[in-house]
């Protein structure tokens, strides 16, 4: 079972000491657009709590109907979507000036928490903290959609157990997620495996530069789909989280060409790609040709590239082979929007090269020496 204790306690420190759970609070930094879809109709906010909202609003709406309700950062545009949510709504009652609407949360949000990261939104003072509470509370709705009543192995990430850097890029892989999925026709109705959701964005977490992160966002996406959630893809996060930065480049480039010249997905029929080292140096901005020799070996070693760089030369490198294998492209598919069903004989060999990437650790003594080997014959 996991606990969100920690999470409330780390965002309780912004705001005011809680009050009571249904207390109206006024809420002049909101905005709010509702309808049958989000951001249909303009309204303004009278007050809100964490049980419901009073919209100021001309148009009659019934008691008992159901609406999808945005709410927004005052005077933010509203492409910015980071400073703004939507839930579902049902109108309680009917006033003069407008309508109180009550709150239908999704599975998996707990209430408590909605109820801090709400008020801190409303009685926070600093931009940049305002915003960071709306980005919490849409991820985690995010989540919500996606994982369900199981979302609380990804929610609890958000708490203070990672570095400041690490919940950012977290933030920024789910977003950018949640946008690939809503470009899809069944987006909406898309859900992830709850571990595969969790152990993507942990992993994904550690992502340094905007080329990782996107490769984290894309195998998020694709790793929901609107039947069954299921966690075969776990297999690609192992491998990811081996890339570096400078690797990621060249495995992105490689997958690149291959794909745009390629006459179907036929592992047999990729032409090669070669770099130059004038290419390889403005791709990777690093001079140092050994260095990306290295980084070619360790593609290598992990299954991505079909050939070692030859290292027993002492010959001037003129050319690095960066052409990925059957392995590496499957995995550059499904971190741009593949949900093909892996070849259960490719996830095995991904496993093999997983398992001889790294050597076992071999345990030493206090003398840092490793232990002595058993006597033949013993």
């Amino acid at each position: 079972m996991f606990k969100l204790e920690g999470l409330k306690r780390a965002l309780q420190k912004f705001g005011e000491v809680e009050k009571p759970r249904a207390e109206r609070l006024p809420a002049p930094g909101l905005a709010a657009r509702y309808g049958l879809d989000p951001g249909s109709i303009p309204a303004g906010v009278k007050n809100i709590s964490t049980s419901g909202i009073y919209l100021f609003t001309e148009k009659r709406l019934h008691t008992g109907d159901l609406i999808t309700l945005t709410l927004e950062e005052y005077d933010q545009p509203e492409s910015n979507l980071e400073t703004q949510f939507s839930v579902h709504a049902r109108v309680a009652r009917e006033g003069e000036d407008g309508v109180g609407l009550s709150f239908i949360l999704p599975p998996g949000l707990d209430m408590d928490l909605w109820g801090v990261l709400l008020r801190n939104i409303v009685v926070l003072k600093e931009s940049e903290q305002i915003t960071d509470m709306f980005r919490t509370l849409h991820t985690i709705l995010f989540l919500c959609r996606i994982c369900q009543a199981e979302a609380s192995e990804s929610i609890v990430l958000l708490g203070k157990d990672l570095h400041p850097d690490r919940t950012a890029m977290l933030v920024k892989i789910a977003l950018t997620a949640e946008k690939l999925l809503a470009s899809e026709p069944n987006g909406d109705r898309m859900r992830g495996h709850p571990t595969l959701v969790a152990n993507i964005l942990r992993d994904g977490s550690w992502a340094p530069d905007d080329v990782t992160a996107e490769l984290w966002a894309g195998l998020l996406a694709a790793s929901c789909s609107a039947g069954v959630p299921e966690d075969t893809n776990q297999i690609l996060v192992d491998l990811l989280v081996n890339l570096t930065p400078t690797q990621a480049k060249i495995f992105v480039l490689a997958c690149e060409r291959v794909l745009a010249h390629a006459s179907g997905l036929q592992k047999s029929a990729y032409d090669p790609v070669i770099l130059t080292p004038k290419e390889m140096v403005a791709l990777i901005g690093i001079h140092d040709l050994s260095r990306a020799a290295t980084d070619l070996a360790y593609l290598f070693n992990l299954g991505l590239i079909r050939s070692v760089f030859d290292f027993s030369s002492y010959h001037q490198i003129d050319s690095f082979d960066v052409t990925p294998s059957h392995l590496g492209v499957e995995l550059y598919r499904h971190c741009h929007g593949s949900r093909e069903k892996l070849d259960p004989a490719l996830v095995e060999k991904a496993k093999d090269q997983l398992e001889h990437f790294l050597p076992t650790p071999q345990r030493m003594d206090f003398l840092g020496a490793p232990p002595p080997l058993p006597p033949v014959g013993g």
